[in-house]
Parts: C-alpha cells; structure tokens; sequence
C-alpha cells in the first residue's frame, strides 16, 4: 500500500525522464524598451519618443524576416492616454518628421488609437496595444529600416480630430518583440 508522502515521489520519479527528452518549448520570450513623452500631444505639434534598446532587442528587430506574415510579434504599447473623446493618434515608427499631413499609406505608418470618450475624471488615462510587425518588417524588406542605436515613435493628432486646443498626455510608450524561445 502507498503512503501519502509517497505518491510525490513516485510522480516524481515517473515523469522526471519527461524533462530531459528535449522537447521544444511553446514559450515566447519578450524583448522590449519603453520610454516617455516630455510634453503632452497638440494639435500641429506631434510627439516623438526615441528609445535606446539593448543589443539583444536590436539583434531580433535585425532578424525579422522580410517576409511581412512571418517571423515574431511586435508590438507598441501606448499607455494612460488621456484623450477627449472623438480624438485619433496616428502612430510612425522611424519617422520624426511626421505631420498631420503624412500619409497612412507611408512605410513607417503603424496605425491609429481613438478615444471614444472623454476620460473620467481621475482615471489613468486608456491603454492601447497596436501591432507594429506588419511596418517594421515593411521598412526592413524596402531597406528603410535603420537598424542603429534608437528606435523613435511619433505620435501625431490626425486633422479635424479633437478640438484645436487639446493637450493629450501620454504615460508612456513601450516595444516589445515577442521571439520564439531559442531564437
């Protein structure tokens, strides 16, 4: 008969041999750098945050593949936006010359965040999640991709999309390449 602190061990013992079959791990690990605004988000004045990542994240944006449906996940996270409601942000990665007048059909173009409501009073402020593998590996397979030390995303108020003196604060701006384990 088996005693309860026996069971343990004997479980142990059985699948202890499964660790060291080698089987590949369905993990991802994420890779990221984060940075903040200095000022808030104005009409005509767009918002460029330019982050310094380490090598190892600097190393995955230079294997993404140039295929734009293949390879890991980028991602933008653009925190504790305060926008009135109505408003939309468009988003450029590598571009700091962007304006209200670039065109979502640019390389660097990411995609827009919009504010369906004004934020409650006292609240943090709207988190958004935007995919930016489809850009990056766009503007790495037309060589427009300057894969040095900095990473910039600027933020631009889209034209007729909040009143003209809006003042839109951001958190913070965070990248993240999502690789598959042992890449």
């Amino acid at each position: 008969m088996f005693r309860r602190r026996s069971a343990p061990l004997l479980m142990a013992l059985a699948l202890g041999p499964l660790a060291f079959l080698g089987l590949p791990h369905a993990a991802a690990a994420a890779l990221s750098v984060e940075g903040a605004p200095q000022v808030a988000l104005r009409n005509g004045a767009p918002v460029t945050v330019v982050m310094h990542p380490e090598s190892d994240l600097r190393s995955a944006l230079r294997k993404l593949p140039n295929v734009v449906d293949e390879g890991p996940s980028v991602h933008l996270s653009i925190e504790r936006v305060k926008a009135p409601g109505g408003s939309t942000i468009r988003v450029f990665i590598n571009l700091p010359t962007a304006t209200a007048d670039t065109p979502t059909s640019d390389f660097h173009y990411v995609g827009d965040m919009t504010s369906f409501e004004d934020p409650a009073a006292g609240s943090p402020g709207d988190d958004f999640l935007l995919d930016a593998s489809r850009a990056f590996k766009r503007l790495k397979k037309g060589d427009r991709l300057l894969l040095g030390d900095n990473v910039s995303v600027t933020l631009v108020l889209a034209p007729g999309s909040t009143v003209a003196d809006a003042s839109i604060p951001v958190e913070r701006i965070v990248l993240s390449v999502e690789t598959a384990a042992g890449q």
